[in-house]
């Protein structure tokens, strides 16, 4: 897609994700009936509802398919051509955080053109905060009516700051892509807020075992790309690949960080 048509989406994908973020806090402060997918994952009458909105907001500005979590789970996903554009969103990343009252939620919308994110946006509705990037144009974070481009940090000297739990970052997981670097501090933050974290400097590293979803991983994806950082399949050392229709838009564990700083093993683009 042209940069020009990446630009005139822009508005579309963040007023969709305002309409699902005003609808989550709106619900935030209430009882929730919490159930449980085929996964053993909860969800929440809200993240059908916000996706809902998302939804109908894309789709009454174009037609390029739209891959969305609950939808998925329900059967009711619509089949792509991986090679052509199609959206992918999780309306409510962080549902467990969500459901204990925690902060660390976010809407996540992202579109895919040749299996790679080209546009993205993350919008954290209890910060009332968020992240966009589109291909080529850089990463930005909005605060209120501040708006100011963001890039991943050079790390200390004294070692990577790392955002994931003791397992995610044990040694035989992260010696192929530190290099020469340590870690030097850990911290545990909840849904896609952690690519958010990376791409504005906050940390370093963010390793991530088992299997997550495409529209888990999409929009933190270009975030971080147009920051300067890269997400990165465990097994493989490549940039991982979007429209896996034939594994249920499922992606293996996966590092993500800055291309500047390590990744010994691999080529980046």
């Amino acid at each position: 897609m042209t940069p020009a048509a990446l630009a005139d989406l822009l508005p579309v994908l963040r007023h969709a994700a305002s309409l699902a973020a005003a609808r989550i806090m709106a619900d935030g402060p209430g009882p929730k009936t919490v159930l449980t997918k085929s996964d053993g994952s909860p969800y929440t009458a809200t993240d059908i509802e916000a996706e809902s909105l998302i939804t109908a907001a894309l789709r009454a500005h174009t037609d390029i398919p739209i891959i969305a979590e609950e939808e998925f789970e329900a059967g009711r996903a619509a089949q792509i051509d991986p090679a052509k554009p199609f959206f992918l969103v999780d309306a409510l990343d962080g549902t467990r955080e969500f459901i204990r009252g925690g902060n660390d939620f976010t809407v996540n919308i992202a579109l895919i053109a040749q299996r790679v994110p080209v546009l993205g946006i993350i919008l954290a509705p209890v910060m009332n905060t968020c992240w966009y990037a589109l291909s080529g144009g850089g990463t930005y974070r909005c605060s209120g009516d501040v708006e100011t481009q963001v890039c991943m940090r050079v790390p200390a000297a004294d070692g990577l700051a790392l955002l994931g739990g003791k397992k995610s970052s044990a040694p035989e997981v992260l010696e192929p892509f530190l290099g020469d670097h340590t870690v030097s501090s850990r911290e545990q933050r909840s849904s896609s807020l952690k690519f958010c974290l990376l791409a504005e400097g906050q940390a370093d590293l963010y390793p991530r075992l088992g299997e997550t979803y495409e529209w888990d991983t999409a929009a933190g994806d270009i975030i971080l790309r147009e920051a300067g950082g890269s997400i990165l399949d465990l097994a493989t050392g490549r940039p991982i690949v979007y429209g896996k229709q034939e594994k249920r838009f499922i992606n293996g564990g996966f590092v993500a960080g800055s291309r500047n700083t390590f990744l010994p093993r691999t080529l980046v683009p």
